[in-house]
């Protein structure tokens, strides 16, 4: 078994973009966001931005839209932006102080701050913190002593399943204990319990949302069944590193393509490189990298540069793949943008090659005529710890 986060391993290839969607926002009045997060029991992520704000700006551009991102945020949080200088954005401001944007809260039903952050992140970066918020909301321990103790009606066992999903802990045992123990599962409330304990493409409780995939779209909704498979393949593939069983993500793959044909083909590239850097699988990671860059990165500096930061950062102690990574950070640092001429920089003196790297932090520094700016002082900052070094 793997012993590392596997669920960090599943922030690579954010960035990457395919016809995919990202959060979807909530857009109705505080409370209603208030009433929607206690009949679903989930947390509020609430953006506190400002129309201004250029970090704002570049996080509703570029991380909000990661399909990685979208898919997460939407399954574990009611999503809200709130403009800080209009009507709700005032009167959230009195409850919520506001000193800095972005500001990104995580707001429970009770209406209270669970972490509160400042600043823009990337895709990466805000899923990991995603992530960190569903693991300190853990209910799941509320319901397990009533379920040791013999409990076995509905509500229980499907909050105590919902409560285990959320939580990222294993539920398929106690889901297909209940689907077994059913003799009409087409009834409102079974159905409902199918859809929430599929977590898994290798369980019961899948082979059985497949099979009233009609039904339960009824009572619920094409979307919220497409989340279910979209969540469902990719809690298989993490298992698939978890446990290196590569059939897994073979099983995966298949369902995707059964029910959402247009993402099939970039989960089953990202599934497979992100096994290959986990098992580090030297003798496939630069075939499949540059597939995947080709087929579905092509030319997004940050699709590029998030590549190169993996490679580097899962296959530090291979020379091809660390050359690969460079290539990558070379093709992203071509969008002048600080943070990827500063990793291409740092990957070049990895590399053995200061003075390249010199080079390259000279040549961007040479472009700024503003001496205060806080990219020119980083940038500078570098090319001096590199001098040293």
């Amino acid at each position: 078994m793997r012993h590392f986060s596997v669920a960090f391993l599943f922030t690579i290839l954010a960035l990457t973009t395919i016809s995919a969607q990202g959060i979807e926002f909530f857009h109705g009045s505080w409370e209603d966001a208030i009433l929607k997060a206690k009949q679903e029991d989930k947390i509020i992520f609430v953006d506190a931005f400002t129309t201004w704000c250029g970090p704002c700006k570049n996080m509703a551009a570029n991380t909000f839209t990661a399909p990685e991102v979208g898919e997460y945020f939407n399954a574990n949080f009611i999503n809200m932006k709130i403009d800080m200088e209009k009507e709700m954005g005032l009167e959230f401001r009195k409850k919520y102080p506001v000193n800095a944007y972005p500001t990104l809260f995580f707001i429970d039903a009770e209406q209270e701050i669970v972490q509160k952050t400042v600043g823009a992140k990337n895709a990466a970066d805000f899923l990991i913190l995603g992530q960190s918020i569903t693991g300190k909301y853990d209910k799941s321990k509320k319901f397990e002593k009533a379920y040791l103790s013999g409990d076995r009606s509905y509500k229980l066992v499907y909050d105590y399943v919902a409560a285990l999903n959320k939580a990222g802990k294993p539920s398929t045992k106690i889901a297909n204990d209940y689907i077994a123990s059913q003799t009409d599962l087409t009834t409102e409330e079974n159905l409902r319990f199918i859809l929430e304990g599929a977590s898994q493409i290798d369980c019961q409780c899948f082979d059985v949302l497949e099979k009233y995939k009609s039904d339960i779209i009824k009572i619920t909704s094409e979307q919220m069944f497409l989340d279910k498979v979209r969540q469902a393949s990719t809690n298989t593939a993490k298992r698939a590193i978890e446990f290196e069983s590569p059939e897994l993500i073979v099983l995966a793959a298949a369902a995707m393509k059964r029910h959402i044909p247009s993402e099939a083909e970039f989960f089953k590239s990202k599934s497979e490189l992100q096994y290959a850097l986990a098992i580090h699988d030297m003798s496939r990671i630069d075939e499949l990298v540059n597939t995947h860059v080709k087929k579905f990165v092509k030319n997004d500096p940050d699709g590029l540069h998030q590549m190169a930061l993996d490679l580097n950062k899962y296959a530090a102690d291979s020379k091809p793949c660390q050359i690969l990574a460079l290539n990558l950070a070379e093709k992203a640092a071509k969008a002048d943008d600080p943070k990827y001429v500063t990793t291409y920089a740092q990957l070049m003196h990895k590399s053995g090659a200061k003075q390249e790297a010199i080079n390259i932090l000279d040549e961007a520094i040479r472009k700024y005529k503003d001496e205060e700016s806080k990219d020119l002082q980083s940038l500078k900052a570098l090319k001096t710890k590199i001098e040293n070094g």
